[in-house]
């Protein structure tokens, strides 16, 4: 009896020390969040502004298709009483102007000011146009309408408040179905041009089928670049600049993404179009180099942003795309893309697309690194606007992405369904009058959006409830600026069929951190100093910063640059580079202040040292004679397990290097896929290699690990050949490796005997003398069981003892 007592409460002990223990490791380890945003209600703020849509007969997705796509909103100063304004586009109700009044107080003067408008408003943007020192607003517009109803708007500040529209006066009252524009000074002549995307899409034209590529500039969905004359007028001159690629665009950002000192363009497109990144080449063309720069894109491009978001003086690229966080809704919207479709695209000449957000991650030579995966923001579900900013004031740049859609046209039902209308019976207008039914009855995707924490080191964290965003709605365009001017930045989003959010961001006031924000008066051309770049250095952290205004979704920010500090009170320096090369430099620059850069102060850029570092490595010319082209066949894995996360096939070639003539000088060999030969080259003295006849028959089954090694002790390299992939059936001789013996000279030998059965599909070798009896044994790895991934191979060969090129033993 006492036996069990003492059992129990021995028991109870340990079970109440390991919940202390559990609770004291998750109060350690889990950081209580404080809410960096509050959501501010219309009563509060006197925004109330609502973007309704209601589709009717003459307004739905086959009179244009882009019906639930939204409008933006746009920041600035519009009466220069240093309070930042707001105008948010109307799709089906005019746009609207309010006015800051103070403390998070607006009061909307859309009719005095004189910017109502019937048209069917999409990207909006500040910008001083005239340069007078005064803000103008410039409004993109689409829809269904015709000519002059579709010309897009140029509201002229008269300095009063009020405004005279005046488009066609300054030649940019463009009627093409336009979605945003961005200014910027492409040709370094001191004044802003503008370049605006176009999206035609219509249901009719099938936006997503398979055909060759309009790169010549014939296409309607090609985009838009109108120079500045210089005389309160613009000029198109798209073709002539090289603006040719077709494209259903959504996305827009300015940027100088090859840091050469010339303003680049990054276009995200919808539907099967790819993405256009046009590098300038510094003549007054551009030169689509998507192809070159990135390895792949999101497939279904929305909005997106271009920012530093490591710190490292160079600007990555975020693209959203449609993809949903919980398996759930993964699998009720359309699905990825199937492995006939993906190649039958890339044979067309398109360029690799994924169903997902991307983050590319700029390495400075050229080339970006897709990383979207990797830091986590892939999948926000159907996602618009992407805005990179330091909301929690800590020094780094995090991720705010608004969400929803009016209509879940991308549910599988209706997307395998809506077919039925398209049989032989029935007139054209009945099968439409029903395909408009059928949306009509389809149901909305209101969700949250997202807002992600930069955590450093390429880690971004879900912060969407804890920072106080956490209501559900169809947000569109949307920005960010400091409205209270209290050191931090608000977010306004505009939204379908409900007034638009604004949350006070709270995080000086409750996390006690510090800022900079940046007023820069430029030259007479570029007043707001846009296409300037700044840097920022304190407490050996460094931020930079590149000032162009159209960011997100249809949307532009305040030309009020801010930057986060954290604990920092003075910063070392900030470093400024104009558009046109001058250049300056602030020292000792106190925080919490707003610091006004005057381009009247500025000089010529330091010199700076032509002599870089020497390269760890440097590439060959081609005429080493190491050629070798390694041809892979048809085999398609997915054929076989459709839902393989990627492909075994093709995990060659590999690689191995040794003297194997004995002359003092290093050998290659590459090995072969399924049907090829794998090649040994000979160095020469000249450093020069020389292709040699070839190892025994390497073209049995697909060649991965490949290893030299004394495998018969005679003080020559042998060599060993892995078999793996998964083009052939569990347990297939294809699958048997090979051990070849060299003669000293470089000349092999098949050793038949030597190695035992080893049918499992493998991929490495490697070889050491584990028993230490003076012979090297091999450790071979075991790659997958074909046509059974992902379960675990059903050996694994290793230890293998060998004497005298002889296997003694396996295991």
């Amino acid at each position: 009896m006492k036996k069990e007592l003492f059992r129990l409460i021995y028991m109870r002990s340990i079970t109440k020390l390991l919940l202390f223990l559990n609770f004291s490791w998750f109060a350690i380890g889990c950081k209580e969040q404080v809410a960096v945003f509050q959501r501010l209600q219309p009563s509060e703020t006197g925004i109330h502004f609502k973007n309704t849509i209601q589709e009717d007969d003459q307004h739905n997705v086959f009179t244009y298709t882009n019906i639930y796509t939204g409008a933006g909103v746009a920041a600035g100063d519009i009466n220069n009483d240093g309070l930042t304004d707001l105008f948010f586009s109307g799709s089906m109700v005019s746009g609207r102007l309010y006015l800051n009044k103070g403390n998070l107080q607006f009061e909307d003067i859309t009719l005095p000011a004189g910017v109502t408008s019937n048209r069917w408003q999409t990207g909006a943007t500040m910008v001083d146009i005239n340069q007078d020192g005064w803000l103008d607003i410039y409004v993109c517009v689409a829809g269904n309408q015709a000519g002059q109803e579709r010309a897009n708007l140029l509201y002229i500040n008269n300095r009063n408040n009020t405004f005279t529209e005046s488009a066609e006066k300054y030649g940019l009252a463009d009627t093409r179905q336009m979605m945003h524009a961005a200014f910027f000074d492409y040709d370094h002549d001191n004044d802003l041009d503008v370049f605006m995307i176009v999206n035609p899409a219509s249901l009719r034209d099938n936006v997503n089928v398979i055909r060759t590529r309009q790169l010549k500039g014939e296409s309607a969905s090609t985009d838009v670049l109108y120079r500045n004359n210089g005389d309160h007028t613009f000029t198109d001159v798209s073709r002539q600049a090289g603006i040719l690629v077709e494209g259903y665009s959504l996305g827009l950002a300015v940027s100088d993404m090859n840091n050469d000192g010339w303003p680049d363009v990054y276009i995200s497109n919808d539907f099967i179009s790819n993405d256009v990144l046009y590098i300038n080449n510094q003549d007054g063309t551009f030169t689509d180099k998507a192809s070159e720069c990135l390895k792949h894109t999101s497939y279904a491009g929305m909005g997106n942003d271009v920012a530093d978001i490591n710190n490292d003086g160079l600007v990555d690229i975020v693209e959203l795309d449609m993809r949903p966080e919980d398996n759930y809704r993964q699998k009720l919207i359309m699905p990825a893309t199937g492995y006939d479709r993906f190649q039958l695209t890339l044979d067309k000449g398109y360029d690799a697309q994924y169903s997902r957000n991307t983050l590319q991650l700029n390495q400075g030579n050229g080339k970006f690194s897709e990383v979207g995966y990797l830091t986590g923001i892939s999948s926000t579900d159907w996602s618009w606007s992407a805005l990179l900013a330091d909301y929690d004031n800590d020094g780094d740049r995090d991720l705010f992405v608004t969400n929803g859609f009016l209509k879940n046209m991308g549910d599988l039902d209706y997307v395998h369904y809506q077919n039925v209308y398209n049989g032989p019976i029935g007139s054209e207008q009945s099968k439409i009058k029903n395909k408009i039914e059928a949306i009509k009855s389809l149901a909305g995707v209101p969700l949250s959006n997202y807002l992600y924490e930069n955590q450093g080191d390429l880690k971004f964290t879900k912060r969407s409830e804890d920072w106080g965003l956490n209501s559900k709605g169809f947000s569109n365009g949307a920005l960010y600026a400091d409205l209270d001017n209290d050191g931090d930045l608000e977010l306004v989003v505009n939204a379908i069929n409900a007034e638009a959010q604004f949350y006070e961001n709270k995080s000086n006031e409750r996390q006690n951190r510090n800022f900079l924000k940046i007023k820069l008066v430029g030259s007479s051309q570029n007043r707001n100093g846009i296409g300037a770049k700044i840097t920022v250095k304190g407490k050996g952290h460094s931020q930079f910063y590149e000032h162009f205004l159209s960011r997100g979704y249809e949307s532009s920010v305040d030309p009020l640059i801010h930057f986060g500090l954290d604990s920092t009170r003075v910063v070392d320096s900030v470093e400024v580079y104009w558009p046109d090369g001058k250049y300056q430099l602030l020292r000792q620059v106190k925080a919490n202040q707003v610091l006004q850069v005057d381009y009247a102060k500025a000089g010529p850029p330091p010199t700076r040292s032509l002599a870089a570092d020497p390269p760890l490595f440097t590439l060959l010319a081609e005429d080493t004679g190491l050629t070798y082209p390694h041809r892979e066949n048809n085999f398609v894995d997915f054929k076989l397990q459709p839902l393989l996360p990627h492909g075994h096939s093709r995990q060659g070639p590999g690689l191995a290097t040794s003297d194997v003539n004995q002359d003092g000088l290093a050998d290659v060999y590459v090995s072969g896929a399924t049907g090829q030969a794998g090649r040994l080259f000979l160095q020469q003295a000249s450093g020069r290699f020389v292709a040699a006849p070839t190892p025994g028959s390497d073209s049995l089954g697909e060649t991965l690990g490949v290893l030299f090694f004394d495998a018969d002790q005679d003080q020559d390299e042998d060599l060993y050949l892995v078999r793996g992939g998964s083009e052939h059936l569990a347990n297939s001789p294809r699958y048997q490796d090979e051990l070849y013996l060299n003669d000293g000279q470089g000349h092999f030998t098949l050793a038949k005997e030597a190695l035992p059965t080893m049918r499992a599909s493998k991929a490495s070798v490697v070889a050491a003398d584990y028993d230490q009896d003076g012979d090297l044994d091999l450790f071979v790895g075991g790659r997958l069981t074909p046509g059974a991934y992902p379960t675990t191979p059903a050996a694994t060969y290793c230890k293998t003892r060998v004497k005298t090129g002889t296997v003694l033993s396996g295991m």
